[in-house]
C-alpha cells in the first residue's frame, strides 16, 4: 500500500499535469494539500480521542442477528460495483490499456462534457473551477522495475453529485478517487484493499483497514461541498491482541452494523456493533462489550479537528 498524507477536508480543486516519467508522481503526493486522503497511514498516528463517541446497549437478539447477517461487499468487490468490470480486460491492466480506455469511453459519453480524454490525459471540469488533469504514467527503476497510475472515469454516483475515477497501479490493487461535480473537492481512498461502502443514499462513505498497524474505521461525509471525516474509530493492536472488522450492512441511510473481532491467539472473540448517527450529526455506538475497555475507541468529526 502507498502511505497518503494528511487529514484536511478536500480545498479547491486545481490543475495538474503530469509531464513525463522524471516528474511522475502518485496521486496522494501530488495532492497532499487539495484532497482528503483517507488511507492516509497518519490519520492513525494522529488519532486522539478529546470527546468519545457515546455508548449505548445491544439487546443480544439483535447482537444475535448482527452476528447472523452475511458480511457485506465492498465497492470493489460487488458484483457490478463502482470498478473496471472483472475480467473484462484480462489480468495484465497495464497491457491491455486500450481495452480498458474503449470501456471508459463510454463513461466519458454520458458525462454531458464534463469529463474527457485526450491521449494519455483525464480531464474534469468542476462547475466554475480549474480543469482537473490526471495523466497515466510509467516510471521504471534502472533495475527494470516499473511502476505506474492509469486514471479510468467510471462515470458519475447515482445519486451524489461526484465524479469517480479508479487509480490503476502497476504493482498494487487500486484506489477510488471522488471530485465533486461542483466544487471540485476531492478524496481518495485505496479501495482495492481497504472495504468500502457507501450509504443507500450515497452521503456516508465507510472503510476499514486491519492489516497495517492499529485497525482503523473512518467514516465520510459526502453530503455537503467538500468531502470530510464524520467520524474516526481505531483498534489498537500489540503483541498479544489486534483487531479484525467485518461490516454487515447499512440499516438506514445514518446506521450500520459491523463485527469487531477481538484476536488475542486463541479462539477469536466476536463482538457485534451499531452505529447510529441523529439528526444533528452525532454519533452512538451500541454494543454489549465496553468497547473501550477491550481497546477499540471512536470520535466524531467535531472533536477530530
Amino acid at each position: 500500500m502507498k502511505p497518503n498524507a494528511r487529514l484536511v477536508p478536500a480545498a479547491a480543486l486545481v490543475t495538474v499535469v503530469i509531464a513525463g516519467p522524471v516528474l511522475a508522481a502518485y496521486f496522494h503526493e501530488a495532492h497532499r494539500h487539495d484532497a482528503l486522503l483517507l488511507s492516509d497511514w497518519s490519520l492513525k498516528e494522529r488519532f486522539v480521542v478529546a470527546a468519545a463517541v457515546p455508548t449505548g446497549p445491544l439487546p443480544d437478539s439483535v447482537a444475535a442477528d448482527i452476528l447472523a447477517t452475511p458480511d457485506a461487499a465492498g465497492l470493489f468487490e460487488q458484483t457490478g460495483g463502482m470498478r473496471i468490470p472483472d475480467g473484462r480486460c484480462g489480468e495484465d491492466r497495464p497491457k491491455n490499456r486500450p481495452c480498458e480506455l474503449t470501456w471508459e469511453a463510454g463513461n466519458l459519453a454520458k458525462s454531458n462534457g464534463a469529463a474527457g480524454r485526450r491521449r494519455e490525459t483525464l480531464t474534469l471540469k468542476a462547475a466554475g473551477e480549474a480543469t482537473l488533469a490526471l495523466r497515466d504514467w510509467t516510471k521504471c527503476a534502472p533495475g527494470g522495475e516499473c511502476d505506474s497510475e492509469r486514471f479510468t472515469y467510471l462515470g458519475q454516483l447515482g445519486r451524489a453529485p461526484y465524479h469517480a475515477v479508479e487509480i490503476g497501479y502497476g504493482h498494487d490493487s487500486p484506489s477510488l478517487v471522488l471530485v465533486h461535480t461542483k466544487s471540485g473537492k476531492m478524496l481518495d481512498v485505496h479501495y482495492g484493499s481497504e472495504a468500502t461502502f457507501l450509504n443507500p443514499a450515497q452521503t456516508l462513505l465507510a472503510n476499514f483497514e486491519d492489516l497495517n498497524d492499529a485497525t482503523s474505521l473512518l467514516v465520510t461525509d459526502l453530503a455537503a461541498a467538500a468531502p470530510a471525516i464524520d467520524l474516526q474509530c481505531l483498534g489498537a493492536r500489540s503483541a498479544t491482541k489486534s483487531f479484525g472488522l467485518s461490516f454487515k450492512r447499512w440499516l438506514s441511510n445514518a446506521a450500520f452494523e459491523l463485527v469487531l473481532s477481538e484476536n488475542t491467539g486463541t479462539t477469536p472473540n466476536a463482538i457485534p456493533v451499531r452505529f447510529e448517527r441523529s439528526a444533528n450529526g452525532s454519533w452512538i455506538t451500541k454494543s454489549a462489550t465496553d468497547l473501550k475497555t477491550e481497546g477499540f475507541e471512536c470520535r466524531a468529526r467535531a472533536a477530530a479537528s
